[in-house]
């Protein structure tokens, strides 16, 4: 007589094993703080993720996975033979609890968009500079004050008061730069530009005949080093 229990009796092998919550995606408050900045700065690189979550670049891919196949983001490259990006969905934006809309990211604004995350990781993650209000929040804020003035990439929030942070890649016309410049210097008490080579010397020049003296320009990408003097 054989000894072995009938089909659905006793305990189930291994291979018969089911978890209770198979079919549903597993939700932690990790992925909702990770997806909530990918929601605030719009879209963020593969790699950009990894330096957010201090991992390498195939976790930070394989967490991108995970969120695809849970529907939270969309991904794939914006720039050409750039790196992959990744965007919330609106089931994203309702795990991760975001105020901000689900929107698909413009290609010709990534390469801007994915610049302002690098200084933002450096100056807020990295080097703890003070904390981060993203250009979608002040967009918010204005709109409910019923304002429209120029907004700038974002808010640093430092023990010695609010920075407005701006980056430039391309050059603007020089008279539009120097409205730009000359109404955030204005409005914020500093003002931190992080400029491309082929910009850096013209906001140099702009930044110098303003009377405004609290601007300061960084080289983009900008290091360590190059804030330093902030820390």
């Amino acid at each position: 007589m054989s000894l072995e229990p009938p089909d659905g009796g006793g305990e189930p092998s291994r291979s018969r094993r089911r978890r209770l919550d198979a079919g549903y995606a597993r939700f932690s408050e990790r992925d909702r703080e990770l997806l909530g900045f990918v929601g605030e700065q719009l879209t963020v690189t593969v790699p950009q993720l990894a330096r957010l979550c201090g991992s390498s670049y195939p976790t930070a891919r394989s967490l991108r996975l995970r969120w695809q196949r849970a529907g939270w983001v969309e991904g794939r490259p914006l720039i050409w033979q750039g790196p992959a990006f990744v965007w919330l969905t609106r089931a994203g934006v309702q795990v991760a609890g975001s105020p901000f809309r689900a929107l698909s990211p413009s290609p010709g604004a990534a390469a801007h968009l994915s610049a302002v995350t690098e200084v933002r990781l450096l100056v807020e993650r990295e080097l703890g500079l003070g904390s981060w209000e993203c250009e979608r929040a002040l967009a918010k804020a204005h709109w409910r004050a019923g304002g429209s003035p120029h907004l700038p990439d974002g808010v640093l929030e430092t023990a010695r008061g609010r920075v407005a942070v701006e980056v430039e890649l391309t050059l603007k016309g020089a008279t539009r730069l120097d409205l730009i410049l000359a109404e955030s210097a204005r409005r914020y008490p500093e003002l931190w530009y992080f400029a491309s080579p082929r910009v850096l010397p013209t906001l140099a020049r702009l930044a110098a005949e303003t009377p405004w003296r609290n601007i300061t320009i960084f080289p983009f990408p900008p290091t360590a080093a190059d804030l330093a003097w902030a820390r």
